[in-house]
């Protein structure tokens, strides 16, 4: 099944707010003041005004999301935050409705489990860019990426810091993009929900979290490598790690030089060589937003990762 590009934004769309995990007490009449700024109509999910530890029961998210990513009057669905909630849910969407009607989805943390299950089963590229809670004046360059991204313009993103195998060659390293929060991953390692197993070999994984300490993410690497995942991926790339410091005894660990470790183990000898790059997205900023499900490409060469514009024509 081919990948669904979804529809291209320009200026005099509607894009759609909900709140599909936790709650949200955003200024909302913000978020209306940035898109208006950039020419774009809002609309509000009922979603955006519960109040609680979610933005309603798992029926009525479900029913909210499958809504605007159909036959509401919108162009685009942006989730306000994360949080906690999507997982509740993700089996009561209708994903080939979803994938027909291919609007853009934003969002990030527990929106992870929604990306992961629309690119399954609606095969509909997404986007983990800032959300709701990130429409602030002082967000504004990451603002600006995101809907650069959505408009559908090429983006080169650079410098990036130097990969843990050492000197930059001039190799290229490209595969599918997928992934997003860790924790959110390893939640649904093992699911119906986590990547198809016949593409395992073409994907870069993107890895992103915040507020776990080193030891967890060891424990989360450790999931990926005994499932087979790490020794099986195109390559893998690493955002940002946020107050993921831990304790003194832990500043020394490094993930990206510890997964490449773990991909160089046991690979089939019919695999290129693996690789890890890093790129400035995750919880907080600079936040570049980037397609889940799309094809990118890393050049070792300049060490920039070239994302090519992703939209239905």
């Amino acid at each position: 099944m081919d990948w669904v590009y979804p529809k291209r934004l320009a200026p005099g769309m509607t894009i759609a707010c909900i709140a599909p995990a936790s709650s949200s007490d955003e200024e909302l009449h913000t978020i209306e003041a940035i898109c208006a700024e950039k020419g774009y109509h809002v609309i509000f999910g009922a979603s955006c005004y519960r109040t609680g530890l979610y933005g309603g029961t798992p029926k009525e998210q479900a029913a909210e999301f499958q809504y605007m990513m159909t036959t509401a009057p919108c162009d685009a669905v942006l989730a306000l935050r994360g949080g906690y909630g999507t997982m509740r849910y993700v089996d009561q969407l209708d994903y080939d409705a979803i994938g027909h009607y291919g609007k853009a989805f934003i969002g990030y943390s527990d929106c992870t489990a929604l990306h992961m299950a629309l690119q399954r089963y609606s095969r509909l590229i997404t986007y983990h860019g800032p959300m709701g809670v990130d429409f602030k004046e002082s967000r504004q360059v990451d603002i600006d990426a995101l809907f650069h991204a959505l408009e559908g313009h090429l983006q080169v993103i650079e410098p990036l810091p130097e990969p843990p195998r050492g000197a930059i060659g001039t190799e290229l390293g490209d595969g599918i993009l997928r992934g997003g929060n860790m924790t959110m991953l390893s939640m649904l390692c093992g699911t119906k929900y986590f990547i198809e197993d016949s593409s395992l070999e073409n994907t870069i994984l993107f890895l992103e979290d915040v507020g776990e300490a080193p030891y967890k993410l060891d424990r989360m690497l450790q999931q990926l490598r005994l499932a087979g995942v790490l020794r099986r991926i195109k390559g893998l790339m690493l955002g940002t790690f946020t107050n993921c410091e831990g304790d003194d005894d832990e500043r020394d660990y490094d993930l990206g030089y510890e997964a490449l470790r773990y991909m160089e183990e046991d690979r089939s000898d019919e695999m290129i060589e693996p690789f890890v790059c890093y790129v400035p997205t995750g919880h907080g900023s600079p936040h570049q937003t980037l397609p889940l499900g799309a094809h990118v490409h890393f050049r070792y060469i300049s060490n920039t990762i070239v994302v090519s514009p992703y939209y239905r024509r």
